[in-house]
Formats: C-alpha cells, structure tokens, sequence
C-alpha cells in the first residue's frame, strides 16, 4: 500500500512537470502567426522571455511595462501578448498577430 501511494505521487509531479500554460519561469506557450509562422516562447527568470519563430534561433527579451497584457522588447525584437492573443514585431515590418495554441497535456 505504501508503495502505491508513494508511486501515485511521483507520477503526479511528473504530470505537473510537463504543463505549458504561461505563467512563472520555466513555463511554455505556442502561437500560430498564420502563414505557417509559429512562435514558441519560454517564460524565464528574472521577467524574460524567449521566443523562437519557426526554426530560427530564439530571441531573448526582456519585460516591458505594458498597460495591458505582458510586453517583452528589445531593440528589434516585440512580442506583446494579452489572453489568448499575442503580437509579434521584428525590425520594422508589420506586426503578426498571433492565437495561442491549445497544447494538449498527456
């Protein structure tokens, strides 16, 4: 019996382990741009992101204060995200509006 329960425990962190909702550092979300434009962006410490298009290499961004939502930038690079929506702008061309994707969980 004890081994059960220590066993039903460790499966539990391990389920909690792998979520991908947005959230504290370590965490994950996905976005679809449209136009086969997908962005992952990892949630880290010290109010960053990273945020990788496609299969480029990521970008790291710091927070900026945002009225609204979340907000990272640098000085080429903005990913601004707000519910289920997010923008992303690289250098001058017209920002990608972006939906967060479900991912399911196992």
């Amino acid at each position: 019996m004890k081994h059960a329960i220590i066993a039903a425990g460790l499966a539990a962190l391990a389920l909690a382990g792998c979520q991908t909702n947005a959230g504290g550092p370590g965490a994950s979300s996905y976005y679809d741009c449209g136009g086969g434009t997908r962005l992952k962006v990892d949630y880290l410490k010290g109010n960053r992101v990273s945020v990788q298009m496609n299969d480029n290499a990521p970008v790291i961004l710091p927070a900026d204060g945002a009225a609204s939502g979340a907000k990272y930038m640098s000085a080429t690079h903005q990913f601004w995200s707000k519910g289920d929506e997010a923008t992303w702008t690289v250098g001058r061309m017209m920002p990608m509006t972006c939906q967060k994707l479900a991912v399911p969980r196992m």
